[in-house]
C-alpha cells in the first residue's frame, strides 16, 4: 500500500477529518463479526494428508487448531468443489495445493502475471520469506466448517450457516489468499474446472472481493502444481488477471445469497475506506471512493458512501449552474481536491477520478469548470490495472462509462491520447460499445499500438468475447490477424487460453502452428531481449522465463509456459504440433515432460490425442454458445 501524505495547498476537510481518526480507532478498526470459531489446519498437518476429510473427522483427531493471531499467520483457501457432494473426491485438487505450497517454499519469490510485470513498474512480487516467516494455518471450507450435522434429513444446520456467515471475518484475518484453480475434470468427465470457472462462482467472487478490500490486497493464484503468480490488480477492474468480476454478477446456486451480500460488501468498503483515510493514503483512498460503483455493480439500490461530513450545499446556492455547481463542489469536497485542475502525487486530477466514477452529470460539471479533458496520469496505478500516462477517456471505456466517454468526445478528448490507446482498453475490458463509440470517432482497429499489439489481440489475451465479435463486424477481414490473435490469447493471459476462444478463433482460420518474434514492435522487441537476457544471466521470475521462451514460439509452446491446458487441449484436438521447436530448441512436448499436467495432455504426448479432443468438446459446451451466438 502506498503511504501518501496530501499533496495540496492547505489543509482540506478531507485531510483534517483523515488526521481526526486517530481518536476514532475503534470504528476504523472495526473488524466482521465471528459467529463461529475460526478452525484451521497446521500446514504439517495438511502435507501429511492423503484424503479430504470433514471437519468433524478432523476435529475428533485433534488435527483442527482454533487459529488465533498470535499463533502466526493464517491462509485463506478459496476453491470450486470438484464434485457437487464433495470438494475433491480423488484427492487432486489437494496434492496440487501440497505441491504448490512446497514448490513455493523452495523458490525465492511468487512472481507477478506477465502483463502486469511488464506495464506496472511499481508492483513487486511476494518474497516467499513472508509465506515462511511465521506458523502457517490453513482455512478450507470442508475441514473448517461443520459438514454433518443433521444429515438424517433435517433442514436446519446452525454451525455451519454460522461458520459460512463468519467468512468475511475469517478472510480478515488471514495473511494471505489461495485461490486454488488448478485445471480439473469432474469425478464423470462432465464438467472442466479451470480459473476462469472458478472466477463465475459468485461465493468465489465474494471471497476475493472481501480479502482485496482488508489489509491485504494481493493474493495467489495456483494453477498447477508448480505454477503460482500473485495477484495485484483487483477483480473490479478489468484488465486485472480473472478481473470484470462484481460479486453480485457472479453465479449462485442460492439466490437468496446473493441479496444478503449486499450489506457485508457495503461495510467491507467503509471499513476501507476509513482505514485508508487513517493511514492518509489519499491515492487509494480515492480510487476505492470512486469504485465504489463497480464494487456494487449488480445489487438493488447500492449506496454511495462519502465518509467526509461537513459539506454544505447552501454554500453554492448563488453560483451560476447550480446543480451542475454543487455536484463538483461535493465530489472536490469527498476526494480531498481544492480545484477541478489540481493534481495529486499520483498525477491524477478530479477528472481522472469522475472518469473512473462514470457520472455523466459529474463528468459535464468539470469540463464546464474547465476540467482538462486531455490531461494524462502520471503513474501506474495497480489498484485500478492502469498504466501511467493514461487519460480520462482511457478509464471511462475500460470501466463501461461509455456515456461519460461520449461526453469527454464531444469535450474534444484525443481518440488517440495516452502511452496505450483508448481503443486498447475498450477491448481489453470487453467493451464492445466502447469499441464502436471509438471507432465512430475516427479510432483504428487494425493499427498496432506502441506494445505492437492490435485491437482484437488485445481483446483475444483478455478472452474479451464481446469486444472480439464486434472488432470482426465493424472491420475489414483483411485487416485482420487471427493467428496473431490466436497466439497472444495463449502467450498474455489466461482469460484468452479458454476453449472457446481458442476455437472461436480457430474457425477463422487462425494457423494452429504459426510461430511468432516479439519484433512486432521496437519497444516490445527491445523489452523481450532486456527480459530474455535477464533470465538467461541468473534474474528469473515467471515474467523473464516466457520472454526468454517467447522467440520463435507456437500458440501450444505458449499455452505449456502459461499453463493454459484447457487451451492446449483445444490445440493439440485441432492438429498443433506438440514436436516443433521455438528459438530455444524447447517444445511443448518439453514442457509437458517438465511439468505436472493433466492426464489428457500425458495422453496427447503418447499419442493418444482423444482425450484432448474430449476435454476441449467438454470445455466448450461451457460457454462457446452462449459467448459466441
Amino acid at each position: 500500500m502506498t503511504m501518501c501524505m496530501p499533496y495540496m495547498r492547505g489543509p482540506t476537510p478531507l485531510s483534517r477529518y483523515a488526521r481526526s481518526l486517530g481518536v476514532q480507532e475503534a470504528a476504523v478498526e472495526a473488524q466482521p463479526l465471528l459467529l463461529f470459531p475460526m478452525y484451521t489446519v497446521p500446514l504439517e498437518a495438511l502435507m501429511q494428508m492423503s484424503q479430504v476429510v470433514p471437519h468433524e473427522e478432523l476435529k475428533e483427531k485433534g488435527i483442527l487448531v482454533e487459529f488465533d493471531p498470535s499463533m502466526g499467520h493464517a491462509a485463506f483457501v478459496s476453491h470450486q468443489w470438484v464434485d457437487s457432494q464433495h470438494p475433491d473426491p480423488e484427492f487432486k485438487q489437494m496434492r496440487v495445493l501440497q505441491d504448490a505450497l512446497k514448490h513455493a517454499m523452495s523458490s525465492v519469490e511468487i512472481s507477478l502475471d506477465v502483463v502486469t510485470a511488464t506495464v506496472m513498474p511499481s508492483a513487486k512480487s511476494l518474497p516467499t520469506s513472508k509465506l515462511c516467516s511465521q506458523p502457517l494455518f490453513l482455512w478450507y471450507d470442508y475441514f473448517s466448517c461443520p459438514q454433518l450435522e443433521n444429515q438424517a434429513g433435517g433442514e436446519s444446520r446452525p454451525c455451519l450457516s454460522k461458520a459460512i456467515d463468519s467468512i468475511p471475518a475469517y478472510i480478515t484475518k488471514c495473511s494471505f489468499f489461495f485461490a486454488l484453480c488448478p485445471v480439473l475434470e469432474n469425478p464423470s468427465g462432465s464438467r472442466l474446472l479451470t480459473p476462469a470457472t472458478w472466477a463465475e462462482r459468485g461465493w468465489c467472487r465474494v471471497e476475493r472481493a472481501v480479502h482485496e478490500l482488508g489489509p491485504c490486497e494481493s493474493w495467489i493464484l495456483i494453477r498447477s502444481s508448480i505454477e503460482l503468480e500473485l495477484v495485484v490488480i483487483p477483480a473490479v477492474s478489468p484488465v486485472g488477471c480473472l478481473g470484470g468480476r462484481p460479486p453480485a454478477e457472479g453465479q449462485f446456486s442460492v439466490a437468496s445469497d446473493r441479496r444478503k451480500l449486499q450489506p457485508l460488501l457495503e461495510e467491507a468498503l467503509k471499513r476501507k475506506l476509513l482505514l485508508l483515510l487513517k493511514a492518509q493514503d489519499f491515492v487509494n483512498y480515492r480510487l476505492l471512493l470512486n469504485l465504489q460503483g463497480i464494487h456494487l455493480r449488480g445489487f438493488p439500490f447500492p449506496r454511495h458512501l462519502e465518509p467526509i461530513p461537513g459539506f454544505q450545499a447552501e454554500d453554492h446556492a448563488n453560483v451560476p449552474d447550480r446543480s451542475a455547481s454543487v455536484l463538483v463542489a461535493q465530489f472536490l469536497y469527498q476526494n480531498g481536491f481544492s480545484s477541478v485542475n489540481e493534481t495529486d502525487q499520483a498525477g491524477w486530477s478530479p477528472l481522472h477520478y469522475g472518469a473512473l466514477r462514470g457520472d455523466v452529470s459529474l463528468i459535464q460539471g468539470l469540463l464546464m469548470k474547465r476540467a482538462d479533458p486531455n490531461r494524462l496520469t502520471k503513474q501506474d496505478q495497480p489498484s485500478v490495472g492502469l498504466p501511467p500516462f493514461s487519460s480520462a477517456l482511457t478509464i471511462s471505456v475500460c470501466f463501461k462509462h461509455n456515456a461519460a466517454a461520449r461526453v469527454l468526445i464531444s469535450a474534444k478528448a484525443q481518440i488517440e491520447g495516452g502511452l496505450l490507446k483508448p481503443m486498447e482498453f475498450a477491448a481489453a475490458g470487453d467493451n464492445p460499445e466502447g469499441v464502436q463509440l471509438l471507432h465512430e470517432a475516427g479510432g483504428q482497429l487494425h493499427v498496432r499500438s506502441v506494445m505492437g499489439f492490435t485491437a482484437l489481440e488485445i481483446a483475444s489475451c483478455r478472452g474479451a468475447a464481446s469486444a472480439m465479435l464486434e472488432i470482426v463486424r465493424l472491420a475489414k477481414a483483411e485487416q485482420l490477424d487471427f493467428s496473431g490473435a490466436l497466439w497472444c490469447a495463449l502467450a498474455l493471459k489466461a482469460e484468452g487460453g479458454t476453449a472457446s476462444i481458442v476455437g472461436w478463433l480457430l474457425e477463422h482460420r487462425a494457423d494452429v502452428n504459426q510461430s511468432r518474434n516479439p519484433w512486432h514492435s521496437s519497444l516490445y522487441g527491445a523489452l523481450a531481449c532486456t527480459k530474455a537476457l535477464q533470465h538467461r544471466f541468473g534474474q528469473q521470475s515467471k515474467a523473464t522465463r516466457q520472454f526468454y521462451h517467447m522467440w520463435g514460439a507456437t500458440p501450444l509452446v505458449m499455452a505449456m509456459l502459461e499453463s493454459q491446458y484447457e487451451g492446449a487441449a483445444t490445440l493439440i484436438a485441432a492438429g498443433a504440433k506438440l514436436e516443433l521447436c521455438n528459438s530455444r530448441g524447447w517444445s511443448a512436448a518439453d514442457f509437458i515432460r517438465e511439468q505436472s499436467v493433466p492426464d489428457f495432455l500425458l495422453q496427447a504426448l503418447a499419442g493418444n490425442l482423444e482425450e484432448c479432443k474430449r476435454v476441449s468438446t467438454v470445455a466448450q459446451s461451457r460457454g462457446y454458445a452462449e459467448k459466441f451466438c
